[in-house]
């Protein structure tokens, strides 16, 4: 999934290209969930063994967030986790372009529940479409799809690395009226705008810091950083007039899949509508923080700013922090 605004290609081999190798794409067609699982583990560390640079900006990046909260064991744990969160997104992106359709449906059906579906249903009865924020986070690539099976006429911006993911993707797109909006066919915000003026639901993610039109004198506070703001979403609402909704797919114990929809109230300035989007976003990462895949981005983002921006902030609660990081993070919040 891709900023709407963004429109530039991205040339290197990367992890994406990397998880999406001829092998990958059969082992996707042809064998369960746990092989997959493994093989996609083992192609992600010899990735990352390759690129040293992209595993540490990782490891730095949640060490900066996390250190200050948990004991190093915890941290060590986490960290570990972080990379097999990272490694089961691309099994399900293969999997949901890859895998026989009536598999990837059965999936999607079964598996997956969608709470604050009224909420939903009552913003895309103004006919102004919806505008569906959501981030790098959990199974967020089943989102789409889950929307469009249960009927929700669903528009997303996307950025295949690939031509063959690009061409399983719009060919299975077709089959639930699934509209998918390619940055590099050019005239990203119209397209964008247009399908809400249809009636659908636009989906977004908030978090793509690569992408962010900054605006610095409106700054946010995210993972402890005060960052400058981004106006995306603000461009997007104002020309549009749509309701905004967040929606999180957060992953459970056995394969099972929850998304979260969420109002977000119709402030008078769009600033705020875009921060508390963010800040859903990051309540839900300190509660699974091993289920955001965006790190690596984070921890350029943050690296990119001035000197003169604070370091990290302890946080008004540490509640959210997951009890699986370890009971030892609470004890430190004491001290």
């Amino acid at each position: 999934m891709q900023n709407i605004l963004n429109r530039s290609p991205k040339k290197r081999l990367n992890l994406s290209k990397f998880c999406q190798m001829h092998l990958s794409r059969s082992l996707a067609r042809r064998v369960p969930f746990p092989v997959s699982r493994f093989y996609l583990s083992c192609i992600g560390k010899l990735y990352y063994l390759l690129n040293p640079q992209e595993r540490d900006l990782i490891c730095h990046a949640i060490t900066q967030v996390f250190e200050p909260r948990m004991p190093q064991s915890a941290l060590s744990g986490l960290i570990a986790r972080t990379f097999r969160g990272i490694f089961t997104h691309y099994q399900e992106k293969l999997f949901l372009a890859y895998a026989p359709v009536n598999r990837v449906k059965a999936e999607l059906q079964q598996r997956l529940q969608i709470r604050g579906a009224t909420e939903l249903k009552n913003a895309l009865d103004r006919g102004c479409g919806v505008i569906l924020a959501t981030g790098h986070f959990g199974a967020v690539e089943f989102l789409p799809g889950a929307l469009a099976l249960q009927g929700w006429p669903t528009a997303i911006i996307v950025r295949p690395q690939t031509k063959e993911l690009a061409a399983s993707l719009t060919s299975r797109a077709a089959l639930i009226n699934l509209k998918l909006i390619f940055p590099e066919h050019g005239k990203v915000l119209p397209a964008a705008l247009k399908s809400l003026r249809e009636g659908r639901i636009l989906i977004t993610e908030c978090d793509e810091f690569e992408q962010w039109r900054l605006n610095p004198e409106q700054p946010v506070d995210f993972l402890g950083f005060h960052l400058p703001s981004d106006r995306t979403l603000n461009v997007l609402q104002k020309r549009s007039g749509a309701p905004v909704l967040t929606a999180l797919v957060r992953r459970e114990p056995k394969r099972q899949y929850c998304v979260q929809l969420a109002g977000v109230p119709a402030f008078s300035s769009t600033r705020e509508t875009s921060a508390l989007c963010l800040h859903r976003l990051q309540e839900e990462i300190f509660r699974h923080p091993e289920q955001w895949y965006q790190w690596k981005e984070f921890g350029r983002f943050i690296a990119a700013l001035p000197a003169h921006c604070p370091p990290p902030t302890a946080y008004r609660s540490l509640s959210a922090v997951p009890c699986a990081l370890n009971c030892a993070v609470l004890t430190t919040q004491g001290g």
